[in-house]
């Protein structure tokens, strides 16, 4: 499966011997201060330790599964390349999904300025073909269980509230390491929480109720 994710010792160029397995249960301040001094293999152990739980975050926040491998990969050369300013102030995995919500920051971004010029092209040249009338295209809703209508919605969110509501229920992280993370004190983050969980749950239902409705007609027409 870590194949399949990205995976990261090949990705970065970080082989490992036969000796690291005897490596694999120091801790991480341990291989942390080695790939500090240029051990590489250190280094690769930590990208082994943390690459699955770091992709899943990313893969939440941008819900694009190539994106995610791409930024994944930035983030841990990034982290990486930023080792020699690690003071050790917070704990490793903290620093480093720090690093990695700033990557998807940073992509998120870059997509909606590029989103916004191909809105633009896309608005001019529907304007050029069409005269300006503007054309709308009907969607159709589909059956979701539930699992798929949460993981919809959950996607949907403005991206401060999907943030914790992954942090926090999806990678099962601590009011003290979410606030670490986002740099925001514990108060706004239970804000954060509270609103997310709300909003959740209030589209949710009205998703529920336009399925139920439109099910009512179809079979009032059948």
């Amino acid at each position: 499966m870590d194949e399949d994710l990205l995976h990261s010792a090949r990705s970065l160029n970080l082989p490992l011997s036969s000796a690291a397995r005897a490596r694999l249960e120091q801790d991480d301040a341990q291989l942390v201060r080695a790939s500090q001094h240029g051990d590489r293999e250190a280094f690769a152990l930590l990208v082994q330790r943390y690459q699955r739980r770091v992709f899943n975050m990313i893969l939440r926040m941008l819900q694009d599964y190539e994106e995610a491998c791409e930024i994944t990969q930035e983030a841990f050369l990034a982290a990486w390349q930023g080792l020699p300013t690690f003071r050790g102030e917070a704990r490793f995995p903290t620093w480093l999904y720090r690093i990695a919500y700033n990557c998807c920051l940073r992509q998120l971004e870059q997509r909606r300025r590029d989103k916004a010029l191909q809105n633009a092209m896309q608005e001019q040249q529907l304007l050029d073909e069409a005269g300006g009338q503007r054309c709308q295209a009907e969607s159709t809703l589909e059956a979701r269980d539930r699992q798929a209508l949460v993981r919809e919605q959950l996607e949907a969110l403005p991206t401060k509230y999907r943030i914790v509501l992954v942090l926090r229920h999806l990678q099962e992280m601590t009011y003290e390491e979410m606030a670490e993370i986002l740099m925001m004190p514990i108060g706004t983050i239970k804000t954060h929480l509270f609103r997310a969980r709300n909003l959740l749950k209030e589209r949710l239902q009205a998703q529920r109720q336009a399925d139920s409705q439109k099910a009512e007609v179809t079979n009032a027409l059948q």
